[in-house]
């Protein structure tokens, strides 16, 4: 996998707010998703690549006192941070773990569900994740992932900023090895993994009146300034210039945005 794309969203400025705020916003669709999983109290699950939030208290909240939540994440400012909100929180049953999500070292066939979010598109690595998330999970539990896929990624009205934004995230992510867009193949990562039972489900949301979500072109971009100005991708200029625009766009009287499709999958490990 290039470390590229992952490196430089870890080490972005404004990367764990762009974390915490996408966590919340997500959060009642990883809610519905869990719904239909049908976690259940005593559960022991696992949360790869959960940076300072994932989805921790809505697994603790489902598991309850008898199960045990395990957070994981290669990068230590982000486990710290999680490590403050499970305090903060009072996840009692979370337990975090600095280690590679593509090779834990964690004992195999222990848990009852594996998650990740936003960790497929990272870096080219797809058949190597689901390998890891299919070894760890018991038989007859799940792998479930969520990605995104950037089609309906759009805003109203539509202005050159928003689209020389977005289409600058999605050539860095591209040009590191990454897919900004890798939701759309999920569904098939799962079933070619040998899970079964696979389902697929999409949530798009949208925003208006300002809300702190709409800023996520400027978000990426500003995680991603290195990589776009040092590929060439856009100048210092276009890049100054667009956010300045888009940031105009965000304090106009009916403006919103529609965000990209998050694509939502899991499948259940064959029983023996």
């Amino acid at each position: 996998m290039s470390d590229g794309i992952k490196q430089l969203l870890a080490t972005g400025r404004g990367e764990l707010e762009r974390q915490s705020l996408e966590a919340r916003v997500w959060e009642p669709d990883a809610e519905r998703m869990l719904d239909r999983i049908e976690v259940r109290p005593g559960a022991r699950s696992v949360d790869l690549g959960c940076g300072g939030m994932g989805i921790l208290a809505s697994l603790s909240r489902r598991v309850g006192p008898t199960g045990r939540v395990l957070g994981l994440d290669a990068d230590s400012s982000l486990l710290a941070a999680a490590r403050s909100y499970a305090d903060r929180e009072g996840l009692e049953n979370v337990e975090l773990l600095q280690a590679d999500a593509y090779d834990t070292g964690l004992p195999r066939e222990s848990f009852d569900l594996v998650h990740t979010r936003f960790l497929f598109g990272l870096g080219g690595r797809e058949e190597d994740l689901v390998r890891e998330m299919t070894a760890l999970v018991r038989p007859g539990g799940v792998v479930a992932a969520e990605e995104p896929d950037a089609a309906a990624w759009t805003c109203h009205p539509e202005i050159p900023a928003f689209l020389t934004l977005r289409g600058a995230i999605l050539e860095a992510f591209a040009r590191g090895g990454g897919d900004f867009s890798v939701g759309r193949r999920l569904f098939g990562l799962i079933q070619a993994a040998g899970l079964e039972n696979a389902l697929i489900r999409p949530a798009v949301l949208a925003f208006q009146n300002g809300h702190p979500y709409m800023r996520l072109p400027i978000l990426l971009a500003d995680a991603l300034r290195d990589a776009i100005l040092e590929g060439e991708i856009l100048s210092a200029g276009a890049l100054r210039r667009a956010v300045a625009e888009y940031e105009a766009f965000l304090r106009r009287p009916g403006s919103y945005m529609v965000t990209f499709t998050l694509m939502q999958a899991w499948g259940r490990k064959a029983a023996r």
